[in-house]
């Protein structure tokens, strides 16, 4: 008997080390992932904001109307709510698109208050295609610690960008 415990004596902790160790290589591709999630969600709400934008120009809506309709389809990856807060999500919504920025609602990212914060940026274009572009410019998704360990210099930007025939053109003219 002495011998065995002799044996285990310099193997003291080796289990929880070795468990630790695990558990961070896990948590680090778990966290990994999850920003990889929160990348894809961002762009697809970009994708369909584009979509909805550039239907409303397709429909023959003026500009600053698809414009709304642009930032009120991404609310999702606005950042948090400003102005008037008293209202529901839904009714905030509504007043913006039906009085647009003297509504009292917009969110952070629409406005940003510096150069450095997240902004989303929107584009619709008129002519023979009707198009919408939208991208969230300095996403913010891996903090700058995160990233520095991965060696990755720039958070990549969700964007989307969406072309459709005009159908405005054959009623509006």
């Amino acid at each position: 008997m002495s011998q065995k415990k002799r044996n285990r004596s310099g193997e003291h902790g080796a289990a929880i080390f070795e468990a630790v160790a695990a558990l961070l290589v896990l948590c680090l591709i778990f966290f990994g992932m999850l920003q990889i999630f929160h990348w894809c969600v961002q762009n697809q709400v970009c994708e369909y904001a584009a979509f909805y934008t550039a239907k409303s120009a397709a429909l023959g809506y003026r500009p600053n109307m698809c414009l709304r309709a642009a930032r009120v389809a991404a609310i999702s990856i606005s950042g948090k709510r400003r102005g008037r807060s008293n209202s529901s999500e839904k009714s905030g919504a509504e007043s913006y698109m039906v009085n647009g920025d003297s509504s009292g609602v917009y969110y952070q990212y629409w406005y940003p208050q510096k150069a450095s914060d997240p902004e989303l940026f929107l584009t619709a274009g008129t002519g023979p295609m009707a198009s919408g572009s939208i991208t969230l410019l300095r996403a913010p998704l891996l903090g700058p610690g995160f990233a520095a360990l991965f060696g990755i210099a720039e958070n990549p930007e969700p964007a989307g960008r969406v072309q459709t025939y005009n159908y405005s053109r054959l009623y509006m003219e």
